[in-house]
């Protein structure tokens, strides 16, 4: 399944020398098969939206609601992975437009995880429009930790902005 791929490799492959090696060599192929799998045929509050082209899968984006206590009537933006090969094409824009749509259908925020070491993504989430609200977490991960900040979207404009571009 090509979501389980994209997601395998955007782990073991994008967080080398960023995550102790001991931790990314715990991320199986066949857990994110597993797991996307179940998510994609038993159903659940997350949406998942995918970009291809020509049948071929670029990237993915599930979002759902917010598991924070501090933000359960937020929506979260639970995973965007985009393909080595069609990074910096504007597939994650698109993907993640669609996502806070869908979002602010239900919820006035949204909010996302970002790896703290991860320049590339928090650079790219502050470009769509999320702020950072200082929270940040700290996981005991092998071979050491990973602390994650926190991005929020307002989203109440999002539905007032789609209807004057359509009206």
């Amino acid at each position: 399944m090509a979501v389980a791929t994209i997601h395998h490799l955007g782990w073991t492959r994008s967080y080398r020398g960023v995550l102790p090696e001991a931790y990314l060599d715990t991320i199986s192929y066949d857990a994110c098969l597993a797991r996307w799998t179940s998510a994609l045929t038993e159903g659940s509050a997350v949406d998942v939206f995918v970009a291809d082209a020509g049948g071929r899968v670029l990237g993915f984006v599930a979002a759902g609601p917010s598991a924070d206590p501090d933000a359960t009537a937020a929506g979260e933006i639970w995973d965007l992975w985009v393909d080595e090969s069609a990074r910096s094409q504007g597939v994650g824009g698109r993907l993640l437009a669609s996502a806070l749509d869908a979002l602010a259908l239900r919820h006035r925020a949204a909010l996302v995880w970002v790896l703290a070491a991860n320049d590339r993504g928090r650079a790219f989430y502050a470009r769509e429009g999320a702020v950072r609200d200082g929270f940040s977490r700290t996981t005991e991960i092998a071979g050491g930790q990973m602390t994650d900040v926190r991005y929020l979207w307002d989203l109440r404009a999002r539905l007032t902005g789609q209807a004057s571009k359509t009206g």
